[in-house]
């Protein structure tokens, strides 16, 4: 695979206190794609919902572990291991907020031309359980004019 790429993360949410409000979120955006000791590593920026400065993230991955780091506005460092427990804190202007992550599932699929992978994990927010979350991730190369195919 090409190292400029387009990546898609999406993903959900939990929002307010109920285990029904739920909230999706894509970030599509352009970066580098690694492979390096067998592990996935992709590059890229983001910007939040109401700021103009962009959230460096660094995405590694294999079958065993997904890691994923923000640095910025917000920062935090997510693991995800299929059956194991691992705590973070998502830190961002307006407060820390701690929380547990239980990985039930790592799949990645990778061809010449895609890369994708699906995360599957239980999250525990201030000893709230939230089921059923995921993260998708699909990696692909950029045209050439700096966009992507659908």
């Amino acid at each position: 695979m090409d190292k400029d790429v387009m990546i898609t993360v999406s993903g959900m949410l939990f929002v307010g206190s109920g285990k029904d409000e739920k909230d999706y979120i894509d970030v599509i955006s352009p970066g580098q794609y690694y492979l390096r000791g067998g592990k996935h590593y992709l590059v890229y920026d983001e910007i939040a919902e109401g700021c103009d400065v962009p959230i460096h993230n660094i995405l590694k991955m294999n079958d065993e572990q997904v890691s994923l780091r923000k640095s910025g506005i917000i920062t935090t460092e997510m693991q995800f291991r299929p059956g194991s427990e691992t705590f973070s804190q998502y830190t961002t202007p307006y407060g820390v907020l701690d929380f547990t992550i239980q990985t039930e599932k790592i799949q990645i699929e990778e061809s010449d031309q895609v890369l994708s992978a699906d995360v599957r994990y239980r999250l525990t927010i201030h000893s709230q359980v939230r089921e059923n979350c995921f993260i998708r991730v699909k990696v692909q190369p950029r045209t050439p004019d700096g966009g992507f195919r659908l």
